[in-house]
């Protein structure tokens, strides 16, 4: 009888934890479906407002006032890839051509500067290699003159024996 009480009480138990743990697995299911489906469709809202015509137009236009003409040109792209037929994308076609015009400009600005950009960070490098070296030179004289004297304070005892040796011969 005692036994039976103790089985029924932990069968008891038992099905009471699996209860519990059913009804926690449905209603974490059901949240976790719910909050999925918000997620996707956020997602969705956000894609829809991240490819607006009217917003890459805005977007590559001030790209193109910052000089950015890559991200002018990526966002012209994807003016072009998700919103072909509308007007902003003709307004886009126009604006592509002018970032691409001002992008060669400014890679032509680049390239006619370059040798002088060049000749500048060359005298600048030059003189600094020439201030180390400099450095590097006084320092190793300063310590040559002391290593010179180290070394004959240490070799003198052996001068002057061999010195006496060649005076008695």
């Amino acid at each position: 009888m005692e036994k039976n009480k103790k089985s029924m009480s932990i069968n008891r138990i038992v099905s009471f934890a699996l209860g519990g743990l059913l009804v926690f697995a449905v209603m974490s299911f059901t949240v976790v479906r719910n909050a999925n489906t918000k997620s996707e469709e956020l997602a969705q809202a956000l894609d829809t407002s991240r490819f607006e015509a009217g917003r890459l137009l805005d977007d590559a236009n001030a790209q193109l006032l910052s000089g950015d003409y890559v991200e002018a040109e990526a966002s012209l792209t994807a003016l072009f890839a998700n919103q072909p037929g509308s007007p902003e994308a003709i307004e886009g076609k126009i604006l592509l051509a002018k970032v691409e015009k001002e992008a060669m400009a400014a890679d032509q600005r680049w390239e006619a500067a370059l040798p002088a950009i060049r000749a500048d960070w060359t005298d600048a490098e030059t003189a600094k290699l020439q201030a180390k070296f400099d450095k590097d030179q006084a320092k190793f004289e300063s310590e040559l003159e002391a290593t010179v004297n180290t070394a004959w304070e240490k070799e003198l005892p052996k001068i002057r024996v061999q010195w006496t040796e060649d005076q008695q011969s």
